[in-house]
């Protein structure tokens, strides 16, 4: 197979519906990839924002504070197992 061959046949690969929809699915996944660490970042952040403010201690009960701190943690636990990368592949 020559040169010319090689190409036009490159150009039929990236030219076809087949590569649009890989790329559509490719770019999904990176913007999933995104708003997953987003999330982590914001599940973080409430978290400590939980941590560090009287609200939690003045304005709810305890089981208020209790069923919130629990309700965080699954989140996180949740967010945690899809950011596996054992979870993504299917490993």
């Amino acid at each position: 197979m020559d040169t010319k061959d090689t190409i036009t046949d490159a150009y039929t690969i990236l030219e076809s519906d087949e590569f649009d929809t890989l790329l559509d699915a490719v770019e999904l996944m990176a913007k999933a990839q995104g708003n997953l660490l987003s999330l982590q970042r914001s599940v973080e952040e409430l978290k400590i924002m939980m941590d560090n403010t009287e609200l939690a201690q003045e304005e709810f009960s305890i089981q208020d504070n209790a069923a919130i701190y629990a309700a965080l943690d699954k989140v996180e636990s949740l967010v945690d197992s899809l950011a596996n990368d054992d979870y993504i592949t299917g490993k």
